[in-house]
């Protein structure tokens, strides 16, 4: 074979050519927006204003029982839900609804967790959550009130929503001050009030450093002696663990009765007493209480 100069060789194949790229999508001419922060000053109402929260327990299902019997009352509430809390409301109707659902509820008029709080990068005049959500309250509802939240709560500590809302509360009563035609909302010393329902295990709840940790809740921080806190329960029932003993939620509608009369709610169609039926929703012996965060 006579010998071809390089100049003579067959060219090499070229690959194919790439296919175009598809356009990139025109980018809206208005992207939506984040809701704004919330401003207490921009939430107003003369109905009573409730923060109800829900911590790491198994008794959180109990949630849109509250809601259902309140709503028949002249009431404005904000759900403050922790990480654990949502776990226990994860679609499975009807005690675990899905979370946008209780938006449905009439008087929830906001839902507000961790990442509203932490994931915005703040800037020097934007409103803090917690402060704002403290001074919009009249009252704050911890119902189930964990173990964990619990233990966080008497030591200060404020490492989520809820318990930062909890440790920057005006204990004194001397800072939010109180709106008119409120004054009923408040405790005999004019404090803004904070209802804890725990809900443990039986054998947390018999644990000694339960124990120091009521001795606070009660007997230094307890309404009876001039404090802002009032605790409801806990009761003995069956356990969801299994176990049967104390440290159960107290029941949910003796719950709705302590916010009805400590915050003088009145009925929308102002048809006179409230009624609170413990049984819509529910079933006796239904198991609850146990938590860890």
């Amino acid at each position: 074979m006579p010998f071809q100069h390089a100049n003579h060789l067959p060219p090499h194949p070229l690959p194919p050519s790439p296919s175009p790229a598809p356009p990139s999508p025109t980018p809206p001419s208005n992207p939506p927006q984040p809701p704004p922060p919330f401003r207490a000053s921009s939430h107003t109402s003369p109905h009573p204003h409730l923060l109800l929260a829900s911590t790491g327990s198994v008794a959180t299902i109990k949630l849109p029982l509250i809601l259902h019997a309140l709503a028949p009352y002249h009431l404005s509430i904000r759900l403050l839900l922790t990480p654990s809390s949502l776990t226990f409301l994860q679609s499975q109707p009807p005690q675990q609804p899905p979370l946008p659902s209780l938006l449905s509820y009439p008087n929830v008029d906001g839902i507000h967790l961790d990442a509203e709080e932490w994931s915005p990068p703040w800037t020097r005049g934007a409103p803090i959550l917690h402060i704002e959500l403290r001074r919009w309250a009249d009252a704050m509802l911890v119902a189930p009130l964990s173990a964990n939240t619990m233990a966080k709560m008497v030591a200060g500590q404020a490492d989520n929503l809820v318990t930062s809302v909890l440790r920057a509360w005006d204990t004194a009563g001397a800072i939010d001050g109180t709106a008119e035609g409120k004054e009923r909302t408040r405790t005999k010393g004019g404090k803004k009030r904070v209802w804890v329902a725990p809900a443990m295990n039986t054998a947390m709840w018999g644990h000694p450093v339960t124990g120091r940790q009521m001795a606070v809740l009660k007997g230094e921080w307890g309404e009876e002696v001039g404090g802002w806190v009032r605790v409801l329960g806990p009761v003995e029932k069956g356990l969801a663990c299994g176990d049967v003993g104390a440290g159960a939620m107290v029941e949910w509608g003796e719950i709705v009765r302590e916010v009805v009369a400590g915050l003088g709610l009145v009925r929308k169609d102002e048809g006179g007493g409230e009624v609170v039926d413990e049984r819509r929703g529910g079933k006796e012996g239904d198991v609850d209480g146990d938590g860890q965060g």
